[in-house]
Parts: C-alpha cells; structure tokens; sequence
C-alpha cells in the first residue's frame, strides 16, 4: 500500500519524536552511558557501618549531584560504597563521604565534602580512588532518634496523652505572635551559633562531662526534687500565713528602707568596722569556735553543779595547799619602792603592759599573758599583737626569784638564802597617812618617847613586864571592841606531848579527861562524805 506524502511526514515525525524520547530516557532516567563507562568515573568509600546507605543512592559534593552509588558490599572491616561520578564535576581528592539522610523516612546519599579548615586539593578522584575510613562517617541514626522518641511518648498512656494535649492547647492558644517571635528569635539564636560554630561547638563538647556529672548525681538530684516537692505541699498548707507575709511585707521594706536610710550617712564606717570585724573573725575563727564548744559544756557543768543533790551542801570544790612553790611571779610588775599602801587612796597612772615577762619556758604562770598564742603566727607566743607582729618577739626581763628584784637572765644569780627584803612592804607613804606600825605595842621601850601615834619598832626583845592573869576571855560571840590592844606578853607555848592508853575495848582518855572509843575497825560505819564528817566520830551507815 502506497502511502501518501501526509501520512509520511506524520510517521516521519513520531519516529523522530521515539527516538528522542527513548534516547533522553536511556541517558536520563537509565544512565545508559553511565552503565557503558561514558562520560564517568567509579569510586570507592570504605564505611565502619552502613548507616542505612542503599544501591542507587544519590552522590552529592556540596550539595550538588554528582553521581549514583551502584552497590554496597560487605568487606573484613566495614561496608564498601561503588560510587559512579560524572566527569565533568572535578572532584577533590581529600573529600570526605558522609552517609546523612535527606528526611526522617530514611532516605539516606553519600554528601562529599572538603575537610574543614584546609584548601580543596589539587589532586582529584580519578577511577578506581578509595576513600578509607578515616575519611568516611556515618550521620545520625534517623531510625534511632524515631525509636527513642516512640519511647517518650509511649511512657504516657492514652488518657495521659489526651491531658497532655488538652493542657498544652490552653497553654499555647492564643499565643500565636508570641510564637512567630518565638521562633524567629530561635532562628537568630541558630545563625548567631552558626556564626561562632567554633565556640558553639566548643560548648557543645564542654557540655558532655556536666551530662555525665548529673547522671551521676541522679540520687541526690531526685532526693533534692522530692524535697522540694515536700517544701511546696507545706508551703501550700501554710498559705494563710504566707498570704499575711506578703501583705506585711511592704511595711516591713518600708521600715528597712527608713533604717537603711538613716544609717547612710554612717555606713562607710559601720562598713569598715564591720570589715575590721570579719578581719579579726578570720584570724581568731580557731578561738571563736573553741569558746562555742566549750561554753555549753560550761554552762551544763554549772547547772550540774547547781542542781546537785543535797541541796544544802551546794556545789563541791577541791582546794589545795599553795606552798609557794613555785613562787609568785614579780617580774614585770611595780617594784617593791613604788607599792603604796592601801592607805593612799590618791588616783595615780599605773602602766598599762604589767603581766609576768619572765621567760616562756619559766614555770611561773604558765598560762600567763606571755604565753598567748599568735593567731596570725601559728607557733608563736606573745602577749600583744605588736610583738607577734615583732620580728623579735616577746623579750623576757629576768628570771623571777623567790625574793629580791628580778634577775636578768646570763647574770650570776643570788645564792644567799635569807631574806633581806625590808619588813616595811611600803615605802611610799602618802603625807597624813600612817605607815606600816609593825606588831602591836602597849608599852614603850625605854629612852622612847611618848607621843601621837604607835611605836616605832616593838619592844623585843626588852624585858616583858608581868602579866601574873591572863586577859579575860571574851564571849562566844562577842568579838573584842574596836581599837582594842591585848597587853604586851611573851608568845605562848604550845603544850607539851600527853599520852594516853587505851584498854583492850579501845576505851582511852582524851586530853580534856574525857573517855573516847578507838573505833579504827568499826564495821558498818558511813562512809565520811566531806571534811566535817573527818572531823566527826565514825557514825553507823
């Protein structure tokens, strides 16, 4: 059949249009030339993992398509990725391949890029380059993150997710500005972070060991919430008397605004005390804390003492025999010519530094002044501030005698026992006042005489005159009358030894001619509970 010259231009035309077609489908859509090496190159990239990647996966290099992955395989130790990319894209040979996802449904493509902070190379992929591993990475688990999130909202159920729903509609309606600034101030958050990605990143990794720190802390911060859970269920019981709080508490910062204005003018110094008081708090913080443990200890010890039973007998004290030994210190105090007498009541300026500065390590008052501890110097002893700050310290003047004036230390010391001190203590006698009389008088010694005042010296050891009876005694409650003189006499005598013998009963006669007991074996007997029951007789129990 013969076809006329329409029908063959028609034939002509959509056989010119099929083969258009199926070329652009073959070279487009099939990548034929890609398939028979046209115009194309094939790449290696070595993966720990496959990270989701698939056969026919995109290939991109800065966003850009470039080629196809053509397969994923299996090797010793990863993943390979054959990659087919097109020639006439140069690609730089020290790119590194990304495995990162498109969308959340998965869709994953190999992204190559340049290393940061180093120039593309002038090398480029060529067929048949690898990119190992220490080149590759793997992005974020899309599958991962959807499977923790199914998690979070899994741990509410239903009824829950509703509440949830309904409570964040009534928090976020009518909202609706609020949230475009919201979200407008994110993006700017966002770029202002992309801006400084150095710094962002930098906090980003510093932020990793406080996470693990909290985790760790989970207990305390769990054990923190519940208190604070406990602390709002009593706030909420006492919300009457917070209320009242709150309605007084303007009259109150009233009334400390008006006291902190009338202190304005004097709050430099108060400031500066209070400087010089926390100073002085710092350095004797030692001693302050020791007084605030032992003063309830005190305390409680007075109160035993004070409640102690019987009633009647008071607190017990010990007391002991002070022999002198050592001797008290005079050292360092007024001397023996500048002692007034008690008579001289005139005021006089005494100074201010008298405490015991014989040596540290002298065994008179130990726990003297000069023995106080320097807060500032731990291990130094001084008796003022000034001489613990003193390079030199505290300086002792003389070892401190049993008699006579200090001695300084190095010099020969007095080896002569007798005491040679005058017996007049106090030499310096004001006019009109009476010095030390010494023992009383009622007789003048011969050659002396009489006039106002008392004697100058006792008689003795003149002849005494008699005294044939001896003074009346006086009554048992009757003390002798002021300005009463007994009569000159010798010292009595103490009365010499008596013995007495006891039968086998322990009968004996006292020295009064009374008859006692030896009672040294009495069985039964209360056991002596103070010195009056010394003093007793043994009494039954």
């Amino acid at each position: 059949m013969k076809l006329d010259r329409f029908s063959r231009i028609q034939l002509a035309i959509f056989a010119a249009v099929t083969v258009i077609t199926v070329t652009a489908i073959a070279v487009a859509y099939l990548h034929v030339p890609a398939k028979l090496g046209l115009g194309s190159y094939r790449v290696s990239a070595e993966f720990v993992t496959g990270g989701g990647i698939y056969r026919n996966a995109n290939v991109t290099y800065r966003g850009v398509t470039v080629g196809r992955v053509e397969s994923v395989g299996l090797t010793d130790t990863g993943v390979v990725a054959q990659m087919r990319l097109n020639t006439n894209t140069a690609v730089p040979g020290n790119v590194t391949a990304t495995v990162k996802s498109v969308s959340a449904v998965g869709e994953q493509y190999i992204d190559l890029v340049p290393p940061e902070g180093t120039p593309p190379s002038d090398l480029r992929l060529a067929d048949g380059a690898v990119i190992g591993t220490d080149r590759t990475a793997v992005g974020q688990d899309i599958a991962g993150m959807l499977r923790e999130a199914d998690t979070l909202v899994s741990t509410i159920n239903n009824s829950r997710l509703h509440e949830l729903l309904a409570e964040a509609f009534t928090a976020f309606n009518g909202t609706g500005p609020e949230l475009a600034r919201l979200l407008r101030s994110s993006r700017q958050l966002v770029d202002a972070a992309n801006a400084d990605a150095d710094t962002t990143i930098a906090l980003i990794d510093q932020a990793g060991p406080q996470m693990d720190a909290q985790i760790r802390s989970g207990d305390s911060i769990r054990a923190i919430a519940d208190g604070l859970a406990r602390f709002t269920t009593e706030l909420r019981g006492a919300d009457p008397q917070v209320r009242t709080l709150l309605s007084n508490a303007p009259s109150v910062a009233d009334a400390a605004n008006t006291a902190f204005t009338g202190i304005r003018p004097n709050f430099p110094m108060l400031a500066a005390n209070l400087a010089n008081l926390g100073r002085i708090g710092v350095i004797y913080h030692k001693s302050i804390e020791q007084a605030f443990v032992i003063f309830p200890a005190l305390i409680a010890a007075l109160n035993t003492v004070a409640g102690g039973v019987p009633a009647d007998e008071g607190g017990k004290l010990d007391f002991k025999i002070d022999l002198g030994d050592p001797p008290t210190c005079n050292v360092g105090f007024l001397p023996p010519t500048a002692i007034r007498s008690p008579a001289d009541e005139t005021l006089r300026d005494l100074p201010t530094d008298m405490y015991c500065k014989a040596a540290q390590n002298d065994p008179t008052v130990v726990r003297g002044a000069r023995n106080y501890p320097c807060m500032e110097f731990p291990g130094k002893r001084a008796p003022t501030v000034q001489l613990c700050r003193d390079p030199k310290g505290f300086i002792p003047i003389g070892a401190n005698p049993w008699r006579g004036p200090p001695i300084p230390y190095g010099s020969t010391p007095v080896t002569d026992d007798r005491n040679i001190l005058p017996p007049n203590k106090f030499p310096l006698i004001p006019p009109g006042a009476d010095y030390d009389p010494g023992p009383p008088v009622t007789q003048l010694p011969p050659g002396v005489q009489s006039g106002p005042g008392p004697a100058p010296n006792a008689p003795f050891p003149l002849p005494v005159p008699p005294n044939d009876n001896p003074p009346a005694p006086n009554g048992p409650f009757m003390p002798p009358a002021d300005q009463y003189v007994p009569p000159y006499a010798q010292q009595p005598q103490a009365a010499g030894p008596q013995y007495r013998s006891y039968d086998n009963q322990g009968r004996f006669t006292d020295a009064d001619g009374r008859t006692g007991i030896f009672a040294a074996g009495v069985e039964g007997a209360a056991p002596a509970e103070n010195w009056v029951d010394l003093m007793l007789g043994p009494t039954a129990a």
